[in-house]
C-alpha cells in the first residue's frame, strides 16, 4: 500500500504540474480577457496549494516505516486529496478546451495568410515577367525606322 501510495502521489504531482503550466501559458495568452485571467489565477493559486499538499502526502507516505502501521488520518488526508483532485479536472478541461479551439484559430488564420501571401507573391512575380509593349527598346524612339 505504502508503494502504491508514493507512486499515484508521484503521478498526482505530475498531473498537477502539466495542469498548472497549462494554466500558466493561458493567463499569459494576449487573447484572454482580464476576467479570464483572474479566473485562471484564482485556479492556479488553489492548484498550486493542492501540488504543495500532494508533495506533503507523498512525503509522509515515504517516511512510514515498513513496519509502522498507517495512520488513519494519513488515510483520510489521501483520500480527501484525491477527491480534491478530481475537482479540479472541470476546469482544467474548459481551459484546455479554450485553447484547443485557439490554437485551431489561429493555425486558421496563419495558413490563410501564408496562402494570401503567396498568392501576392505569385501575382508580383507574374507581372515581372510579362514582357513590356516595345521591349525591343524602340518604343518611344524616333530614330528607329518602324
Amino acid at each position: 500500500m505504502r508503494g502504491d501510495a508514493v507512486r499515484v502521489f508521484g503521478e498526482l504531482n505530475d498531473s498537477a504540474k502539466a495542469q498548472q503550466a497549462l494554466l500558466n501559458s493561458c493567463g499569459e495568452a494576449a487573447w484572454i480577457t482580464d476576467e479570464e485571467r483572474r479566473a485562471i489565477r484564482w485556479l492556479l493559486s488553489a492548484l498550486i496549494e493542492h501540488r504543495r499538499r500532494i508533495r506533503v502526502t507523498a512525503r509522509l507516505w515515504r517516511s512510514l516505516n515498513p513496519e509502522e502501521p498507517v495512520p488513519c488520518a494519513l488515510v483520510t488526508e489521501t483520500t480527501e486529496l484525491l477527491d480534491e483532485h478530481r475537482h479540479f479536472e472541470p476546469f482544467i478541461a474548459r481551459w484546455r478546451a479554450v485553447v484547443i479551439n485557439r490554437a485551431r484559430i489561429d493555425r486558421t488564420e496563419f495558413w490563410r495568410s501564408m496562402i494570401e501571401l503567396a498568392e501576392l507573391n505569385l501575382d508580383l512575380a507574374s507581372e515581372a515577367e510579362e514582357p513590356c509593349a516595345g521591349s525591343d527598346g524602340s518604343e518611344g524612339r524616333t530614330d528607329v525606322p518602324a
